[in-house]
């Protein structure tokens, strides 16, 4: 397998993570809401306006995570979460848009 075919490959495989996590109704209102919100969201703050169960929302932005749609950083105790619009707008325009 030459890098392109594994650009494209890669490239695929995130495409069908996406559609897997937007799949999901939870996770599908979390990436609308920090789409919509347009910057960095406080887990606790996300928490309040998407009224998921904390232990459910923790496991669905691990998800997120480990897909690869969202990015996270810890200051002192609080973690913020971040939507990678670039990375997701490359590989499918126009879908966060269309949420």
């Amino acid at each position: 397998m030459d890098i392109k075919q594994s650009s494209a490959t890669e490239t695929e495989e995130f495409r069908r993570r996406i559609f897997f996590a937007l799949s999901e109704p939870g996770r599908y209102t979390i990436v609308r809401m920090l789409y919509h919100v347009g910057h960095e969201m406080g887990c606790s703050e996300l928490n309040r306006h998407v009224e998921i169960d904390k232990s459910t929302m923790s496991y669905h932005l691990r998800t997120l995570r480990e897909i690869g749609m969202v990015t996270t950083r810890t200051q002192g105790r609080e973690k913020f979460v971040r939507l990678n619009t670039e990375r997701i707008n490359a590989v499918l325009p126009g879908i966060l848009a269309s949420l």
